[in-house]
């Protein structure tokens, strides 16, 4: 008898299930598949495999990382839903995806946790299944540790106007390529609407002020597919 899918994933606000992108991702791709599974909040990515959210249980195994988890699950259920996709959308899907988690990600990261009068709201939202004690003392730790890494990739590095440039755009870049169209390919849902929506609404719900925040608010066509993702899946 096949084990029950477990699914792990940091704590959800503003309406939505979490507000990590990587585990809104995973979520919305097995809304969109309909794969049977448990998901279970978890107050830290610690026990994840690799130490971050979201991580799965399947078949006496643990697995890390959004991207490797579908790769997986859509390999061991049979589904994919990029199946009406050509060679060439697959791989526009690809540079779509980096653009998302390599580098718009990293503007959000940084309105989160290094914008101070953000952090001071954002703080109780992503360490709120802690006991406040505990809280206060990983407070400072995580954020030190979230600064570290930003300042490693690059984004860090940069002054908040060059920052907010990059993520403006970003969104542009996004708004001109789904156009008119209901989904990112057409008249079809695919795992790249699952990418966006996870990421774009992250940042549109939240109730945080960034300049990336103001430039979805710009683009009718984002905030239209947001509205639609939601409704169709949620």
């Amino acid at each position: 008898m096949a084990s029950k899918l477990k699914v792990y994933h940091l704590p959800g606000a503003w309406g939505l299930p979490t507000v990590s992108p990587f585990c809104l991702k995973l979520d919305a791709w097995l809304r969109m598949t309909g794969i049977e599974h448990e998901a279970i909040t978890a107050a830290t990515p610690f026990a994840g495999p690799k130490g971050k959210a979201p991580w799965i249980e399947l078949d006496g195994e643990k697995i890390g990382d959004s991207t490797f988890i579908i790769a997986h699950l859509a390999q061991r259920f049979g589904v994919d839903p990029d199946a009406h996709l050509t060679s060439a959308q697959r791989g526009v899907a690809v540079a779509i995806q980096r653009l998302i988690d390599e580098n718009l990600y990293w503007t959000m990261v940084n309105d989160r946790w290094v914008n101070e009068a953000n952090w001071q709201q954002f703080r109780d939202v992503v360490l709120g299944g802690l006991a406040v004690p505990l809280r206060r003392v990983l407070g400072p730790v995580a954020r030190h540790g979230v600064k570290k890494q930003l300042a490693g990739h690059g984004m860090g590095l940069h002054s908040p106007e060059e920052i907010a440039a990059i993520g403006r755009r970003d969104i542009n870049a996004l708004a001109a390529i789904l156009g008119d169209q209901d989904w990112f390919f057409g008249d079809t849902p695919s795992s790249t609407d699952a990418v966006v929506y996870a990421q774009l609404v992250n940042i549109w719900r939240a109730p945080l002020e960034s300049e990336v925040r103001r430039a979805i608010g710009q683009t009718p066509n984002l905030v239209a597919f947001i509205d639609r993702f939601a409704a169709r899946y949620y």
